[in-house]
């Protein structure tokens, strides 16, 4: 069974190969229904903002919100991709200091203090 997901949000991420990478899997998930698109935000970072909608199956919805969280651990800041699966609030939180081992693109991840 497939349900509509509408899901859209912007993050500052650091830019490396596996940014690169993890963006152009989510274009080709669904090009024509979801847009990437990318800023540069200076500092050696850029601003992805991700919007859009189409239908999925559930395990197409947490394959694309498995790609989206995956960007956590370059992310210079936090931020969350939101939307709605079957008419329910989906929330996708990208938080750096959600992950224990550092970024490959080769700076450190420091946690926040809360």
């Amino acid at each position: 069974m497939s349900a509509w997901y509408e899901l859209s949000g912007t993050a500052r991420l650091r830019r490396c190969p596996e940014v690169e990478s993890i963006l152009e899997e989510l274009r080709d998930l669904r090009r024509e229904e979801f847009k990437v698109v990318l800023a540069d935000a200076g500092d050696g970072s850029i601003e992805v903002t991700f919007r859009g909608g189409s239908e999925f199956t559930d395990a197409g919805a947490d394959e694309l919100d498995g790609l989206l969280a995956s960007l956590g651990r370059h992310a210079v800041e936090p931020a969350a991709f939101t939307g709605l699966f079957d008419d329910e609030l989906s929330v996708v939180p990208l938080d750096p200091a959600d992950w224990s081992a550092p970024s490959p693109c080769g700076v450190p991840v420091l946690g926040l203090v809360r």
